[in-house]
Parts: structure tokens; sequence; C-alpha cells
């Protein structure tokens, strides 16, 4: 199963999210606060993909139509479900796991972005520059990122 463009666009932005306190000009924008809320127009920007999701039981919204952040129902698992699907593909293991993960929507998204990351054309994770993802190693110091 892949996981759809649009729906990558925001697992992406939420495994990319910085802390709202230390904003960086070399990420996606997308941030999360101290209360687990995210912001920034990759997660906020389609309403019809936080529709399926909250259809799903993944995310909420908090907040008016006008003026809202998402939360994530169960973050751990959210963010457990992408570093296993991103590890499990550098593994070269397949995506079966999914059926028995906690969030098998974020392990698949993890998992194809991991294959997308292996394209010469894509931008490698640098710590040095807060291009960073969750689960994903950052060239310039070897170990893996993961969103507090």
């Amino acid at each position: 199963m892949k996981v759809s463009r649009k729906m990558m666009t925001f697992f992406t932005a939420v495994a990319r999210a910085h802390h709202i306190d230390t904003p960086t000009p070399y990420t996606h924008f997308s941030y999360v606060n101290d209360a687990g809320n995210y912001s920034g127009d990759d997660i906020e920007g389609n309403l019809r993909v936080l529709e399926q999701l909250g259809k799903m039981g993944i995310v909420r919204v908090i907040g008016d139509e006008d003026d809202f952040t998402v939360q994530l129902v169960e973050r751990f698992d959210v963010l457990a479900g992408w570093f296993d699907g991103a590890r499990a593909a550098s593994r070269n293991e397949g995506t079966d796991y999914s059926a028995y993960h906690s969030c098998p929507i974020a392990f698949l998204a993890g998992h194809q972005h991991w294959h997308e990351q292996q394209h010469p054309s894509a931008i490698q994770y640098k710590d040095e520059f807060h291009r960073r993802c969750h689960g994903f190693v950052c060239v310039d110091t070897g170990e893996i990122w993961q969103q507090e």
C-alpha cells in the first residue's frame, strides 16, 4: 500500500517539526509546542487530509476553522510508527509489520519516506543546518534524530 502524496506531506511535516521555541530557517516551517500541538502550512494546509486522519482517530483539530493547531491523538504511536517504518525500510524489510503496528499509516509513511530519501536528488538531513527528521540519521553527526 502506498501513502498518498498529500498524506505524505502531512506526515513528513510532523516528523520534521521543530519545537516552536527554536524556529529555524532551514526547515519546512512545521512546529510542535510543549502540549504536542502541531502547526505549519504542510500540517494545517490540507483540510481533506485532516478530515481523513480525524476519521481514523489519528488527529484532532484544536481551535476554530480560521485559527487552529493539530494534535496527534496518540503522539507516541504516530512517531513510533514513522520511526519503525523507516527502520524497517533501512533493513530492507517490507511493510508487513504495519498490520500489527498501533499506527499502520505512520509506519507505511516512514517506510515510504526512507525510500524517497535514497534518491540521489534527495537533500540529506544535517543537524548543522537544523534539517532533521524523526527517526532519520543526520549525515553530519551519524546520529538518529528523535523528536521530543
